[in-house]
């Protein structure tokens, strides 16, 4: 059912062209634009761990957490049609950044709500983070001074960390009566993200003299999330890889901007991205002992961000680049 309507939701571009006049269908390859942004990207991602035999309570979770990490981030849009554009952009970061990682564990089931074992990592770096995004837009309305359309697209994302030395309160023999810290420098998890969605939303821009508004939100049911965590631990040695599929994500994007020319526009921006979490199943391997393991609903996965960004659009006019061509 989910496939069936993610393809109606693609058609609807596609068909509302077939609709209409055949001036709406004249080929219009000079109106190709480009952009060009600097920015910052910060967020939090959580990987948790549930427990299926003791009714799915949540057993650990790890936060990852970010902020302003350097970004770049380009865009090509072409309109294709008067009525119908594509567009592909992606971003990606710039070295790597700073962060925190705190990682908890609830190992009493008889106090679900009260953590056993701690352990908090301040030497964390975002290794990389990045993003690519294919789209086609529909325009029900498409004057020279507003726009508003529909748009279905597809999206990727991944993210990379790595955390270092850090402090411990754990649980052995009694309640949090291990106290300690890690060797400065030396690894203690890595741990990577990939989310892949198909997308729909709501795009559209507002122009007044030489200002220009613009919003776009996307939404999407059908999140297929994977990630990895290698705990480096030589005492514990093991592999985790999450699988959730049909998760939710949301995103709103809002920009302001000024025409320098005719041509080329200055801009700000700021984009909220979140994908709730879900539970979904998980594989163990561990290197010491060479055992695997699979759970079924023993994982979940959720990552929010905030991305500000300013940058450069130009429009390329070539119906008159070709005109100053001719002899």
């Amino acid at each position: 059912m989910r496939l069936k309507f993610l393809a109606m939701v693609l058609s609807v571009p596609i068909t509302f062209n077939a609709l209409a006049t055949t001036e709406f269908l004249t080929f219009t390859p000079e109106k190709i634009s480009t952009e060009l942004n600097l920015g910052t990207l910060s967020g939090k991602t959580k990987e948790r761990v549930y427990a299926p035999e003791e009714g799915g309570r949540k057993a650990s979770q790890l936060d990852w957490k970010y902020s302003n990490a350097a970004i770049i981030k380009g865009a090509i849009n072409w309109d294709l049609l008067p009525r119908l554009s594509f567009n592909a952009s992606g971003w990606t970061t710039i070295g790597q950044k700073g962060g925190n990682m705190v990682d908890r564990d609830w190992l009493d089931s008889d106090k679900p709500g009260i953590w056993t074992d701690e352990s908090r990592h301040p030497d964390t770096r975002l290794n990389f983070a990045n993003e690519f995004d294919l789209n086609i837009k529909g325009w029900l309305l498409n004057e020279p001074d507003y726009r508003l359309g529909l748009m279905a697209g597809y999206q990727e994302n991944r993210y990379s960390f790595t955390a270092r030395g850090g402090s411990y309160i754990y649980s052995y023999e009694g309640f949090r009566d291990a106290i300690g810290t890690f060797p400065d420098g030396e690894r203690a998890i890595g741990y990577k993200q990939r989310f892949k969605m198909p997308y729909i939303g709501l795009t559209g821009s507002y122009r007044y003299d030489n200002f220009e508004l613009g919003g776009t939100f996307k939404y999407s049911d059908w999140v297929e999330s994977s990630d990895n965590d290698e705990h480096y631990d030589l005492e514990k040695r093991v592999t985790y890889r999450d699988k959730v599929k049909s998760q939710n994500y949301y995103s709103v994007a809002v920009n302001a901007g000024y025409y320098i020319t005719s041509n080329a526009k200055v801009y700000v921006e700021g984009t909220w991205n979140r994908i709730t979490n879900k539970k979904g199943d998980t594989s163990r391997y561990n290197r010491n002992s060479n055992v695997s393991e699979f759970d079924k609903n023993s994982a979940g996965i959720e990552n929010y961000n905030f991305i500000t960004t300013a940058g450069l659009k130009y429009y390329f006019l070539f119906s008159e680049w070709v005109a100053g061509l001719t002899f």
